[in-house]
């Protein structure tokens, strides 16, 4: 931010330097150099609303609640992480947005949600949060928001509790007196007393001195917050009274010493009913005509506020507003500057409300909402213009009606509508219609007979060319099993059912009641299994379908459950896999948490590798074991390659891998999971989690987290499904399995790390391959870690070799015609491969030589190419032999790299000798 800071600024300082302008713009441009400053910080901008906007450098972006009355969100602009994160099935109360994100308050649990990118808040359900918290309004200012919680009752119901979150700001506050509402500026927030209508802030007033300028003998109707300034609607008269330093210019004009004037506004003396804060200027909405006004420094080139429309609700960012227009339509409009193109999206003009509307609303009776008893208040009209008088006033079920005072017209548009006009010209009109209505007549008479005579021609014509045609009866019988009928008819019922797989499905809604029933009211009977936040019941819908209910553990601490329900609900309604777990619904009503999913027959890995049942273990021989590592990678390939953006799963383990009856695989449990950058090189700085035994050493120690971290969990996981250990079993002298076995498969020891309950194949090069691929896998340092589609690769060629077909000529899996591998249009000249290579140079060559991906149109949202084949790319991919090199050029890291280990760890064995050397 300091750095676009400088580059605006001396982009200004040439340009006033070098160009011979107005002194007007001279004047405005030094006066926004001392501006940038005093501190390149955007606002925070108003409170709850049905529409919010979101600036930053990503771009702009418009959120508004559908105007259907479902409180559904949609959003239009620039900035990826918002567009594509946007959850499709929450209901909000209302809306606010900062820079890069915004939040919403749910409806049901009265929470704050964002979505976005921040490095201050946390998306989702912002933390840390009081247990049990409701809020009835949350404002969020640049890096940080603050939410205002439900009123207190009792012996505290004059206290207020106000929460925020964010740069500077995460604190929980207490104030002495009812608090009406709060907005939040760029590094302050205030609020508005309820009961004496005064105004108070906290917060860092060091570029705004808003705090030192509170007005203390005024009281306000509403206030709004800008980038240095704050606005309210006085009590007294409904004008505008604004405090702070970025609307109060003289200061900072007279610091650069210019004999001009700025022109910069100041707010004008009508009545308004709505006022917002931008970073420099405000706007606000006439009470009389609901048109819209702005005042403050306004940036060079900037769209000026439309002019003779009416708006039902506005809302700011840091250099431009937009609004609702009050017309059928209800579609957005925005002026200023940088705002996004196009909003081709309706928006609804206010929040659905069961209560009757307050003083100054009246219901718009037009407006749809979809729960029943609620209605949408809209701000009365107050005052006429000039020329017109009050003919009715507002009510709770329509606005005011004005009129012209024909006595007084001077205006032609007052003639022209004046009822007095009309009564004087009423003779001449009685005389007017007397003559020229038997004319009208005749004519739409003449039109019907003129009609009507084309018409019958037209049909004579047809029957008069047609009469000699005659059809053969064998033309018109269906033609057999061989005709193009039935071909047809027979190849529309085979491809329509793939059409329709590949649809996105999205959740559908339960209810508590529903699921309850489905499971026998969650008896221990159909609980199949149990983890450390939930539990997992069988459960039989009323259609007879058979599902899988996940419950939320029901606890005091209800944050991190409700988070990771959340996450896993807005993740698996959007990606769409043939081996990721379908999501079918979802409840959440009062404090119950519930996804539920389809039924897996066969329960986890976890459970066929650990299992005391040995006929259990020996179902998986290695043809199974290895489809299944197969199937898991490629649905890990999808969350990477084809998610956009990239989702990064964090648990991935035998636990989380289902079984169905077919023996397929299934990735399981998202509820860690969270959005990674497109480029696997930036990594996410996150707090670790994740399970012992499969969390990735790297982002462990240092925080990095990026997709090579579930490459490093799949590798493990390769390695329990070669040995039939578990990731860390204590029973053994090594614990750890990746400790345990890479020495060992290092040394060329593969046999004693295969599963002792399963014979060995008879060609065991396949399972070679597949230890090979795993030792690249749980690689220490994540840049050297193979990506899953080349992981994929090789395994898919090591599942054909195993199934007594080469490499070259490999079965297609079932799920390959679904994902229209690439691999069935190779030619057999493209898949031969060096033989005479050694074992590891030839896995590596085949992972450069062969890349089978499937096709973006099958995925939802897919990416481009290039972004795709630049995050899969890693040192890893390259020749061992260049990485050896470049390490052994870079004066000895890999003494190094094995000496902070040691003294971290201590001494180690000869046979961790050698896992260090592999990994060092």
């Amino acid at each position: 931010m300091a750095v676009l800071r400088c580059l605006v600024r001396d982009s200004l300082i040439w340009v006033s330097k070098y160009q011979t302008w107005s002194a007007t713009f001279l004047a405005q441009t030094l006066m926004f150099l001392v501006l940038l400053d005093l501190g390149c910080l955007v606002l925070g901008l108003g409170s709850l609303s049905s529409i919010a906007i979101s600036y930053g450098e990503n771009g702009p972006v418009f959120c508004g609640l559908k105007p259907d009355g479902t409180h559904l969100v949609s959003c239009y602009g620039s900035n990826a992480a918002i567009i594509y994160a946007t959850p499709p099935h929450f209901a909000f109360t209302g809306l606010t947005a900062g820079n890069g994100f915004v939040c919403g308050l749910l409806i049901g649990s009265n929470q704050p949600y964002c979505w976005g990118s921040s490095g201050f808040i946390e998306m989702g359900v912002p933390q840390p949060m009081v247990n049990g918290s409701e809020y009835v309004e949350i404002s969020a200012g640049d890096h940080h928001l603050c939410g205002l919680r439900k009123p207190l009752t009792g012996r505290r119901r004059n206290t207020s509790l106000v929460d925020c979150w964010g740069y500077n700001m995460t604190a929980n506050h207490v104030f002495d007196g009812k608090i009406q509402s709060i907005s939040a500026g760029s590094e302050f927030n205030c609020g508005l007393f309820f009961q004496n209508k005064t105004v108070f802030c906290w917060g860092d007033e060091t570029s705004s001195r808003v705090i030192s300028l509170i007005p203390k003998d005024l009281t306000f109707q509403k206030i709004a917050a800008g980038g240095f300034h704050v606005c309210g609607i006085l009590n007294s008269n409904s004008q505008v009274f604004c405090w702070g330093r970025s609307l109060n210019l003289e200061e900072e004009i007279s610091l650069v010493q210019h004999s001009g004037q700025v022109n910069v506004d100041s707010a004008p003396k009508v009545p308004m009913i709505t006022v917002v804060g931008g970073k420099f200027d405000a706007c606000g909405i006439k009470s009389e005509n609901h048109g819209v006004v702005c005042w403050g420094y306004t940036v060079e080139r900037s769209t000026p506020p439309p002019n003779g429309v009416k708006v039902y609700a506005i809302a700011a960012g840091d250099y431009f507003t937009c609004g609702v227009l009050a017309e059928g339509s209800l579609l957005p409009i925005c002026w200023g500057a940088g705002f996004p193109s196009s909003l081709p999206m309706a928006v609804s003009p206010g929040l659905c409300k069961s209560e009757s509307c307050e003083v100054g609303f009246y219901n718009n009776g037009s407006s749809s909402c979809k729960s029943p008893g609620t209605h949408i208040c809209l701000p009365c009209t107050n005052g006429c213009p000039t020329e017109m008088y009050q003919k009715a006033k507002c009510t709770s079920t329509f606005d005011q009606l004005c009129e012209f005072n024909c006595s007084s017209c001077v205006s032609a548009e007052c003639y022209s509508n004046c009822s007095y006009a009309n009564t004087v010209s009423g003779n001449k009109n009685a005389k007017f219609w007397s003559l020229q209505l038997p004319v009208i007549v005749a004519e739409i008479a003449f039109a019907v007979f003129f009609i009507s005579v084309v018409s019958l021609t037209a049909i004579f014509y047809v029957r008069y060319k047609l009469r000699n045609c005659r059809c053969s009866d064998s033309d018109l019988k269906p033609k057999g099993k061989s005709g193009n009928v039935s071909s047809f008819q027979k190849d529309s019922g085979k491809i329509r059912p793939d059409l329709d797989d590949i649809k996105i499905r999205r959740a559908q809604m339960f209810t508590y009641g529903e699921l309850e029933r489905a499971t026998c009211g969650f008896k221990e009977e159909s609980q199949v299994g149990k983890g450390s936040f939930s539990c997992v019941f069988k459960g039989v819908l009323e259609d007879g379908t058979v599902v899988a209910v996940k419950r939320a553990i029901m606890s005091p601490d209800m944050k991190k459950n409700s988070k990771e329900f959340h996450t896993e609900l807005d993740l698996l309604s959007r990606l769409n896999h043939a081996h990721l777990l379908n999501l079918l619904g979802y409840c959440e009503e009062g404090g119950e948490r519930l996804l539920v999913y389809e039924y897996m027959a066969n329960g986890s890995l976890h459970q066929h590798l650990h299992g005391k049942n040995k006929a259990s273990k020996e179902q998986l021989d290695w043809v199974r074991r290895v489809t299944i590592a197969v199937q898991a990678a490629r649905g890990i390939e999808y969350l990477h390659g084809y998610a956009c953006p990239p989702v990064i799963h964090r648990d991935i383990k035998s636990s989380n891998i289902l079984i169905d009856e077919e023996h397929n695989a299934r990735v399981a449990d998202f509820g860690l999971s969270l959005l990674g950058p497109a480029n696997s090189s930036s990594p996410l700085a996150e707090l670790p989690a994740g399970t012992l035994g499969y969390l990735d050493p790297e982002y462990y120690r240092l925080h990095y987290l990026t997709t090579k971290s579930d490459v490093y969990s799949f590798g493990v996981l390769l390695l329990e499904i070669l040995s039939g250990r578990k990731a860390i079993d204590m029973q053994f002298e090594e614990g750890n399995i990746v400790e345990w076995a890479v020495p060992l498969i290092k040394a060329g020891d593969i046999q004693a790390i295969l599963d002792p309950v399963l014979k060995p194949p008879s060609d065991i090069e396949a399972l070679k391959r597949i230890a090979n691929v795993a030792c690249k896998c749980v690689r220490m340092r994540g840049k050297e870690r193979p990506s899953m589609d080349k992981v994929t690769t090789s395994l898919e060629r090591a599942l054909a070799l195993l199934m007594g077909s080469p490499s070259n000529d490999q079965p297609i899996l079932p799920t390959e015609v679904v994902l229209g591998s690439s691999r069935m249009h190779k030619k057999s000249s493209q898949r031969s491969s060096n033989r005479s290579a050694s074992e590891t140079e030839g896995v590596e060559n085949e992972d450069q030589r062969f890349e089978f991906r499937a096709p973006s149109w099958i995925t939802f949202p897919s990416v481009t190419s290039s972004q795709r084949r630049k995050s899969s790319v890693s040192e890893a991919d390259v020749d061992p032999k260049t990485v050896e090199l470049r390490n052994l050029g870079n004066g000895g890291s890999n003494g190094d790299g094995l000496r902070s280990l040691e003294e971290e760890i201590g001494p180690a064995s000869p046979q961790e000798n050698l896992f260090l050397q592999h990994n060092f």
